[in-house]
């Protein structure tokens, strides 16, 4: 139905969605002009009649997901909705039958063909599920099943078609579960209490391994990676400080002054600045050491000469020297932030990613944030 069409029949609420919709554009990128490109005119639309429009189509019989991890389940499509994106929907030849195919389609026996025809081929374990993988699934027929052994299927699958689907290592533990399958077995004539058991174990070690692997993957993969990161920041360390980070106070301020200081008892461990009060600034541990700094400036100045296991700090007298040592060091860490950060985006060509990489080495190195 085209737009006049809409209008006169009073479709104002499409009309209004298909109106916002050609003043939409694709996000610019890879392959794609940078400011977009107009949702009527995005490749996979131009054939249409009209770009909004899907074409007359009948709703399936039952759903296929296409992505697989632990839950195992066709939707029978009694609603009659229309599917598409991330799952298919399948239509049976004979209508009559449909039901009762959807609890074939949903018994344990068909979701080992699942498994056994499924792509592994995404992250996680997910299984992919579709085209020829659907076409090739075999499904029990349920025309040579007898009428009384399709009541025994119906009335069990009655049962679990009304809740939602557990993952399969809890599927299979379930009575209305355990009735369908054993069911769908004896109309193969195979005896439920011979292969029902089997066929349960053998479909989760199946799904098990699949998951398991995935991540037994990602593990390794993740170890890799955190060694070439690793790796990565050896080499730009070196590459930028090889010899090392400056000390603080020492290489900022002239060892006369350092002579003639006061010195102040400290803890060892990491120190912060805490509360500001009527000129005075605290500097505080996380162990409960409070030092009441007469300046915002001196307290800074301790905060940066704290080191590792050293119990003093040598303050000097004369408030000038104090600013100029702070000022030369914290612009000394800023060009040195941004000579690591210049390093890390050069190899990674990812500004998130060399932003993060440099606080990472701020922090092993115990330099302060600035």
């Amino acid at each position: 139905m085209d737009k006049k069409e809409l209008r006169k029949a009073k479709k104002t609420g499409v009309l209004s969605y298909i109106e916002w919709g050609e003043k939409q554009k694709t996000k610019g990128g890879r392959g794609h002009k940078k400011e977009g490109i107009p949702f009527p005119e995005v490749p996979s639309v131009q054939g249409r009649t009209f770009w909004y429009g899907i074409g007359e189509r009948k709703p399936g019989h039952f759903v296929v997901n296409r992505f697989i991890s632990e839950r195992f389940y066709f939707p029978a499509n009694k609603s009659q909705s229309l599917i598409g994106d991330i799952a298919f929907e399948g239509v049976f030849r004979n209508k009559k039958d449909a039901f009762i195919n959807s609890a074939l389609l949903n018994s344990s026996i068909t979701f080992l063909g699942v498994e056994l025809l499924g792509r592994l081929n995404l992250g996680e374990g997910l299984l992919t599920f579709y085209g020829p993988d659907i076409n090739s699934l075999l499904v029990p027929n349920v025309e040579k099943i007898a009428t009384k052994q399709k009541e025994k299927i119906l009335k069990a699958f009655n049962t679990l078609f009304t809740r939602p689907i557990k993952p399969i290592f809890e599927e299979v533990k379930m009575k209305d579960r355990q009735a369908l399958d054993s069911a769908v077995l004896e109309a193969l004539r195979l005896d439920p209490k011979k292969y029902l058991k089997p066929l349960y174990d053998g479909l989760t070690e199946m799904v098990r391994e699949r998951i398991d692997l995935a991540k037994s993957r990602k593990k390794i993969k993740q170890a890799k990676t955190q060694k070439d990161i690793e790796n990565l920041k050896e080499q730009i360390i070196e590459e930028i400080i090889p010899d090392g980070v400056k000390k603080f106070p020492e290489e900022f301020i002239d060892s006369k002054h350092l002579k003639d200081s006061k010195e102040i008892s400290v803890t060892g461990e990491t120190l912060k600045l805490g509360s500001y009060f009527i000129g005075q600034q605290e500097v505080i541990s996380d162990s409960g050491f409070k030092y009441d700094a007469s300046s915002f400036d001196e307290a800074k100045y301790i905060v940066y000469a704290q080191k590792p296991d050293s119990f003093v700090i040598k303050i000097p007298k004369k408030t000038p020297v104090l600013i100029n040592a702070i000022n030369d060091y914290e612009k000394y860490l800023k060009d040195l932030k941004a000579k690591l950060f210049e390093a890390f985006f050069n190899r990674t060509l990812d500004h998130k990613q060399a932003d993060t990489f440099v606080q990472q080495v701020f922090e092993e190195l115990g330099l302060p944030e600035v």
